[in-house]
């Protein structure tokens, strides 16, 4: 079954706050995603509506280049985990997602924007200048979504559209909060 998600950064100081809805059909609020700032180990949580924890992503490690998230459930099971892709990423940003149900992977869609976009970016943060999209692959290279920033906003949003049911919901924002938070979007 197919589903879409917004992913709405809210601008505050010392940490990254987005809101996470599903909205296709009636929008319906998921969550409240938190990245403290400036910690050497990337760590987010998302809460639910009634402030259980409904997701989690970690860094394994301190900074590196080819970064390991795991990503877990509410009680710490796993759910799967996104690796950056280096040696891809040096074209188009790449993840590599992996889950019990199966594998994809998350690369910028334009190779020409994705350079572009890094050669403004030298010289100034105007991410509406070159719209940020990611196209979601699975095992056989089928394009199963997307995330794409919306143009002309302030704060970032995100579209996640999924036509996979085997990428859980949760990886999907997980996936979206990698290519706003962990790119520094």
């Amino acid at each position: 079954m197919a589903y879409t998600l917004e992913l709405a950064q809210k601008l505050t100081v010392m940490k990254n706050i987005w809101h996470l809805s599903r909205i296709d059909g009636e929008p319906t609020p998921l969550g409240t995603i938190e990245q403290a700032r400036m910690k050497l180990k990337e760590e987010v949580k998302c809460t639910d509506p009634a402030g259980s924890i409904w997701f989690g992503i970690k860094a394994r490690n301190v900074v590196e280049l080819a970064a390991t998230y795991d990503i877990a459930d509410g009680t710490g099971a796993s759910l799967g985990t996104m690796t950056k892709d280096f040696r891809a990423s040096l074209g188009r940003s790449t993840y590599r997602v992996e889950t019990p149900s199966g594998q994809w992977t998350i690369t910028e869609t334009s190779k020409g924007k994705a350079i572009a976009r890094r050669v403004v970016g030298v010289v100034t943060d105007l991410p509406w200048l070159f719209r940020v999209q990611f196209q979601i692959l699975d095992a056989s290279g089928n394009q199963v979504g997307h995330v794409n920033r919306a143009n002309m906003k302030i704060k970032d949003t995100y579209e996640i559209r999924v036509e996979d049911e085997a990428l859980d919901m949760r990886v999907a924002a997980a996936i979206g909060v990698a290519v706003d938070a962990f790119m520094n979007r």
